[in-house]
Formats: structure tokens, sequence, C-alpha cells
């Protein structure tokens, strides 16, 4: 979006970083919009690491509402531009931020919003920021939330998207997920740099690995890892209650109509031991998004809420008869998500107690979309019992499968422009082979089928690809 700056340091800006002495140009500006009192000036503070702007200093009448400090952060000269309050100055402010961008310096805008409810005032405000920065410099701006310490063990995503009947989910969708969490009462340099790097205005050092905080915190002796899940699979299959079983709470309620399209994707998070785990519940397809292109679409939207991207891509299947618009959506699925499954794909399998006994192979062999979903993911899968919500055992099983899967990918994760809307030429060949295998076995009874069903799956783990 923006070019990069130099290497981050190995900590947040020391007192020799925010330097004073004068530059004739600053590398970037960073512009403050918003509403009276929603903690701009406090922001401007975090970002320079210093008192710079008084927060409760009034503008003088007749002059240009804006204040501006120049500040070394990281190595680089910044420019924190501090505005008044929007909606008694928008005019000023947006002459202002036009000859901001009639420069070559990169513009940062970040629309400042409080911690707390999202009243019409705010989306008043909010609505006239847009308009100052302009169409042309929108994918510049970032929403950037304040008073992060009333927020408490509350994740930020979560705080956005607890009350769908509010238009803040809306507004954050809108912003593509560009949105960030300021606690201006400790201004750590961590939160400052994290913004910075979502922007793409800091480069990451390679030594620091994916998805961690990398800058020296002293109220994080333990770095605090990231893992990212999607859960996928048709309506009624038990995604959402299986996210509120990993989560350990009640975050999602199931689809709640005929057609599985009661509601968006929605995400939840929770801090474990050591890392924070994010599920995002992507809402079940209905039968007109059984298309490829449109599947793909619903897939990239609910990856909005685990950006930059999930680690792993959990396909959710209901252990039971497989549908006809089940087995098409596999299908779609593994043409869709092609190698992401080798890399990235669990198959989570709900209502355990629906086996009475019998195994999961049993089951799978009797369904060739699933063994050819189960195949593609190397046999990684893992089988949920809703109702055993006091069994931890099981949800610990299936956080070591998500940690195995994440390791043996360096902690790289899965990214949007990766899914496919392009068949796969070999998948094709390889259906219509298991729908022939499959017939001709079956008149000779379970135990070839299931043979079959061992064979197929050996032939596509890398592991043992020896046997071709």
């Amino acid at each position: 979006m923006l070019q990069l700056l130099q290497k981050i340091p190995a900590a947040g800006p020391t007192q020799d970083e925010v330097d004073m002495d004068p530059e004739p140009e600053a590398d970037l500006t960073v512009v403050l919009l918003g509403n009276s009192g929603v903690g701009k000036s406090a922001s401007g503070n975090t970002i320079l690491g210093r008192d710079a702007f008084q927060s409760k200093a009034s503008f003088c009448p007749g002059t240009v509402p804006i204040r501006t400090e120049v500040g070394r952060v990281f190595g680089k000269w910044l420019q924190v531009v501090d505005t008044a309050g929007i909606l008694e100055f928008e005019e000023q402010i947006q002459s202002h931020c036009e000859k901001l961008l009639q420069t070559f310096r990169p513009v940062l805008f970040l629309l400042v919003l409080k911690v707390d409810r999202f009243t019409t005032e705010q989306r008043e405000s909010l609505e006239a920021a847009i308009r100052v920065v302009g169409d042309g410099a929108f994918s510049c701006c970032f929403l950037l939330f304040t008073h992060g310490d009333s927020l408490r063990k509350t994740s930020l995503q979560d705080f956005i998207f607890q009350d769908q009947q509010s238009s803040l989910p809306e507004v954050a969708r809108r912003f593509c997920n560009r949105v960030h969490l300021f606690n201006n009462q400790n201004r750590e340099g961590w939160q400052v740099q994290e913004l910075l790097e979502k922007a793409g205005l800091l480069e990451v050092p390679a030594a620091a690995g994916p998805d961690v905080d990398r800058v020296g915190n002293p109220d994080r002796s333990v770095r605090l890892t990231e893992r990212r899940i999607i859960l996928v699979g048709p309506a009624g299959s038990g995604k959402s209650s299986a996210g509120n079983v990993l989560l350990g709470f009640r975050r999602f309620e199931p689809d709640c109509d005929f057609h599985g399209t009661g509601r968006p994707a929605e995400s939840g998070s929770v801090e474990l031991d050591g890392f924070r785990l994010t599920v995002v519940d992507s809402s079940g397809p209905s039968d007109e998004d059984l298309t490829l292109d449109r599947l793909v679409q619903k897939i990239r939207s609910s990856m909005v809420l685990a950006e930059p991207g999930p680690h792993v891509l959990v396909i959710v299947v209901k252990i039971g008869r497989v549908s006809a618009s089940d087995s098409r959506l596999f299908r779609l699925l593994t043409r869709s998500l092609d190698r992401n499954l080798s890399k990235h794909g669990v198959v989570l399998f709900t209502h355990g107690d629906a086996l009475g006994g019998r195994s999961v192979q049993d089951q799978v062999g009797s369904s060739g979309c699933v063994l050819d979903l189960l195949s593609r993911c190397e046999g990684r899968h893992c089988v949920l019992d809703s109702t055993r919500t006091g069994d931890h055992l099981q949800v610990e099983r299936f956080l070591r499968l998500i940690e195995q899967t994440i390791q043996k990918n360096s902690g790289c994760h899965c990214s949007p422009d990766s899914i496919r809307t392009d068949p796969k030429p070999g998948h094709a060949v390889f259906s219509r082979t298991w729908t022939s295998w499959s017939r001709r076995a079956r008149p000779a009874g379970p135990g070839l089928l299931k043979v079959l069903s061992v064979l197929v799956l050996l032939l596509n783990n890398p592991t043992y690809r020896y046997l071709y």
C-alpha cells in the first residue's frame, strides 16, 4: 500500500530514538482525524513517545484547527498531525489534507474512535473523516480505537462484532479489517510498531518469525503467538457449536434459517496458554452459493476476519448421511482450496456421538467426496462431540493437531489470493476414478471398499508417495 521504511530495531522507541533535532523532510506523515474527546492528541503522544500535544488545549478562533509535531521514531522522521473535532472544522481539515496528499511523502490517516458504544455522532464523525480523505486515499486509512485498557480481556475483534445490530461491524468490513487498538495510558512502543507493520510501513526482520510479538515489551516476558483458524462447511454441520467448544464459551449462534443464510461470518478470540486463538465461523453456503465463483467469494470474505490469513482451514463434516448438496460443496471446496488443503487443511468431524462405537474410517469409506477431502488434507482429522462440553481432552487433541499443522508450515498462513476460481485439471480425473472404483467395489461388500479407501489415502499422502 505504501512504501516500506527501514527495518525496525529490537525494541520500541527509546528516548534516544525520540530525537527532536530539526530535519528538512519527514519520511512519513500520520494524520489523526475524528470527533473531539476520542483520544487523538493522546494517540499522537503515543506515536511520538512524548507529551507533544496537550489533549485539553483548545484551538484559537480564526486559526487553522491543526497542530503538527515531528519526532524520530524507529530511526525515521515522522510528522504527526493532530486535528480538532472534524464535525466543526471539516472544510479546513479537508483543505489541509489535500495539500498533504500533493506531496511525495507517504500519508497514513488514522480515523480515531473511542472504545465505547458506537453512537450516531461517532458514525457522523467517521463519515466526515472519510469525506476528508477522499476515495483516492481511503486505502491509506485505518480505524484506530483508543482506551484499549477498558477492554480488559476482550479482544478488539470481539468488541467490534459483539453487537450485530450496531453499524460498527459494517464499518469494520468496509475498512477490510484495517483496524488497530491503542492503550494510551502506557504508551508502549510495540503498539506503534504493530500499527506501522499492518500499514506496510515497517519491514519485519525475518529472524523474528511470523505472528509473534516482535518488539521487546516489559509487560510481555513471554512472546504471545497467534493462531487463526477458519471453520468452513455446510449449514447445520455443527460449525458454530464446534467454535464455541474450542473457545470455551458461547460466541456463535447457529445458522438461523432453512437455507443457512441467516448471518454473516463472525469471529471470536480467547487467550490460552502462551497464545491467542482466533476462530472464524463462516456462514453455511446456500444452494445459490454452490458455484465455484460464489464459494470463493464467500471464503475470501470470511478470511478478512482472520487477517492477514488463517493458519488452518478446518473443513467441518457432520457424521452421518452426506446429502447431494453437501457432496457438491465438498467437491467445490477441494477445487477452490486446492493445494492449500495439503498445507493448511484439517477435517473436523462433528456429532461424534453418532458413531456409536464405530470408527471414522467406516464412515469415510462410504462417501467418495469426504474421502477425497480427507486425503487432500493428508489424513489430518479429529472427532468432536459437542454434547461432551466438559471433556477437555477432545479440545486438547484438536489444538495439538492445529499446532502440528502450523509447525509443519513454519508458522506461515493461507493467503486469500491463493483461493482458486479455476479448477485443477487432475481433480476431475480423480473424482471420476474414485466414483468408478467405488461403484465396482460396492457389490463386493464393505471390505473391498475399505481397502480402496485406505489405498487412496496412502497415494495422496506425501509420506507414502513411493508406492506409485
